[in-house]
């Protein structure tokens, strides 16, 4: 079998199994929570843009919508579909993987590019107030974005090389402070001096040592390339898992000092399974990172978004809601360790400590929510939306998650 089409069965793999679960995914319940949410951002950004004026956007405006492109546009890497057995079976034909590589630059930019396009066409409405854009200028930034995501994928696959670390960190930096710049600049001006800025930088970062495909490069770092796959591989099963059973990968743990009174809290009680799952939640580098991002998403949007429509409670509880929906998966993970089958403990009382251990991040979040509002909401939004979140928060503990635990045993008996 030729080393392409090793590649593109694994590619092919794996879009079997995101399609093979989108079903469960994009099923009605969520496509409803979906069309609600879109539709009441959607609902907020006509409304705010009516506020605007055009060529009179403040300046916080342009750096806002800078910073959103710029990190939106560096969300994805770039999936190489190597596996740990590799190590063994392919890598006497190292010479040969140039364009098993060149294949998975090309594959990663496609996601990136279909993510930049819908922010660019989402932007349109708002750069037509800061610069007057027109279609054609629009077009022309999706394509600045492109270039600098190609050279975005093109550091990272020179980082799977024995390449200068330094040199990698450098080359990064630059990118993330030439791109912002850019996009700010493109949010002023032309597009057309953003499109020189672009090509000039593609010239500079290739004759300055990213070129990952040359023939004088040293052979890639296999360990850094199955690490960074598994890692890659363990975030998608991650996802899945919040919708089917998915067999999951061991996760590190990493401690973080600055909870430890939440794990000490639950140590106090007479559940030991409360302190577990605490303890394995807060530690976490899987559910608490996740938990992290959606209540951070919510935060800034009580900060950004400072009106008090009603659509915006609704948008918070959404983010309340999946915030937390994301961590039920762990409630029959911990089953995993099999000192946990031999402890002498009754395991009906499991259920029951991580209902407890589920309120400490429903409570945290309410009460970060609530400070966030105070200073950027009146007292009756934030009345209501304390309100609001405390009747999800118990319902979400006290019914839903029951529910939810018994719909998982019946799909692992049918199994």
């Amino acid at each position: 079998m030729h080393l392409l089409d090793i590649y593109h069965k694994r590619r092919e793999a794996g879009y079997h199994l995101f399609f093979k679960n989108a079903k469960y995914i994009f099923n009605d319940h969520a496509v409803i929570v979906l069309f609600f949410l879109f539709g009441a951002l959607a609902y907020q950004y006509s409304n705010w843009l009516s506020t605007l004026s055009q060529g009179l956007v403040g300046i916080w405006v342009h750096l806002l919508w800078a910073l959103i492109m710029t990190v939106g546009l560096l969300l994805t890497g770039v999936a190489s579909h190597i596996i740990a057995s590799d190590l063994v079976f392919l890598l006497p034909i190292e010479s040969k993987f140039n364009e098993w590589f060149r294949s998975a630059l090309n594959h990663s930019l496609l996601l990136p590019s279909i993510i930049t396009i819908l922010l660019v066409a989402g932007s349109y409405p708002l750069l037509v107030m800061m610069a007057g854009y027109s279609i054609v200028e629009l077009l022309v930034l999706a394509v600045i974005l492109i270039c600098f995501k190609s050279a975005h994928l093109s550091i990272i696959l020179e980082s799977w090389r024995y390449t200068n670390q330094r040199l990698i960190q450098f080359h990064l930096v630059m990118l993330y402070f030439v791109l912002f710049i850019t996009v700010l600049l493109a949010s002023y001006v032309t597009p057309y001096l953003c499109l020189a800025i672009a090509l000039v930088y593609l010239i500079v970062v290739h004759f300055t040592g990213i070129q990952p495909f040359s023939e004088e490069k040293k052979g890639w770092h296999w360990h850094k390339l199955v690490s960074m796959e598994q890692n890659r591989q363990q975030q998608i099963k991650r996802g899945l898992a919040l919708f089917v059973n998915m067999p999951q990968d061991a996760v590190s743990s990493k401690r973080r000092k600055h909870l430890d009174g939440l794990i000490k809290i639950m140590n106090r009680s007479d559940n030991p399974y409360a302190y577990l799952y605490s303890r394995a939640f807060w530690r976490s580098s899987d559910y608490f990172p996740l938990w992290s991002r959606m209540t951070l998403i919510g935060i800034l949007y009580l900060i950004f978004v400072t009106n008090n429509h009603w659509l915006n409670i609704l948008v918070l509880l959404l983010v309340q809601y999946f915030s937390h929906f994301q961590i039920l998966p762990m409630a029959k993970k911990i089953n995993q360790h099999i000192l946990l089958q031999v402890y002498p403990i009754n395991q009906s009382s499991q259920l029951t400590g991580f209902k407890q251990m589920m309120m400490q991040p429903i409570c945290t979040q309410i009460v970060l929510f609530l400070i966030a509002s105070i200073f950027t909401h009146d007292w009756i939004f934030t009345g209501t939306l304390l309100l609001s979140t405390i009747i999800l928060g118990l319902f979400f503990v006290y019914f839903y998650l029951a529910r939810f635990m018994r719909n998982k045993e019946k799909k692992v008996r049918i199994r």
